[in-house]
């Protein structure tokens, strides 16, 4: 009896550390964006203009990502020419970039606060890091819960990629982006990421007038 008490009441506690691990943090900014459509898993987002720090970083999906965020963090973190702190932002993000040499190139990105406009922000100690502000983007994207392993990525990459080639009003128009909006001591299984893709509409004229 008193082993089936115990049991009940460690279910219990592992019940709520997940459920409270995958409530969303309100305190993180993140880009503004209004849904133009949503089906089938698939959202089409339109991004305002958002100011971003970024690096280019060679290597493995994984490990690019580690150490593009390394860089970054230590950027926002008074790596900068003000000691300035900046606060974290969600998603960071990563994309390729194609090379005619090489595959292993990823974009690093890290939105800045909306606050911030391009002239607002010091200057990165690292020179492998720099600002830039993004125009307005339309993005296709899927959002998937679980961990950020390569085999999961892939399998929604091929997702998104099968959702667009059956779209009748939108094609794709750049690089997938792998965002993930959590940091790493939170739970593999209450993690929130997505796969995005900037897409135009197939009938541009249609867009122009909207």
């Amino acid at each position: 009896m008193h082993f089936s008490i115990m049991r009940w009441l460690g279910t219990l506690m592992l019940l709520s550390i997940a459920l409270l691990s995958a409530l969303p943090a309100p305190a993180i900014e993140q880009p503004k964006y209004e849904v133009l459509e949503e089906s089938e898993g698939l959202e089409i987002r339109r991004y305002e203009p958002q100011i971003v720090a970024r690096t280019l970083v060679e290597g493995s999906l994984k490990n690019a990502g580690n150490e593009g965020f390394k860089r970054l963090a230590n950027y926002i973190f008074g790596g900068n020419e003000s000691s300035q702190d900046i606060a974290m932002t969600a998603p960071v993000t990563q994309t390729p970039q194609l090379d005619a040499e090489t595959d292993d190139k990823f974009w690093i990105v890290f939105h800045m606060p909306n606050e911030y406009g391009l002239e607002d922000l010091p200057a990165p100690d690292d020179p492998l890091v720099e600002l830039i502000a993004e125009p307005t983007r339309t993005l296709a994207v899927v959002r998937y819960k679980g961990s950020w392993s390569e085999k999961r990525y892939r399998t929604h990459e091929a997702k998104l990629e099968a959702l667009i080639d059956q779209h009748a009003e939108w094609k794709r128009s750049g690089e997938m982006i792998w965002a993930r909006y959590d940091p790493p001591f939170k739970p593999w299984f209450a993690r929130t990421n997505e796969v995005a893709v900037e897409v135009t509409r197939i009938n541009s004229k249609e867009e122009e007038t909207r």
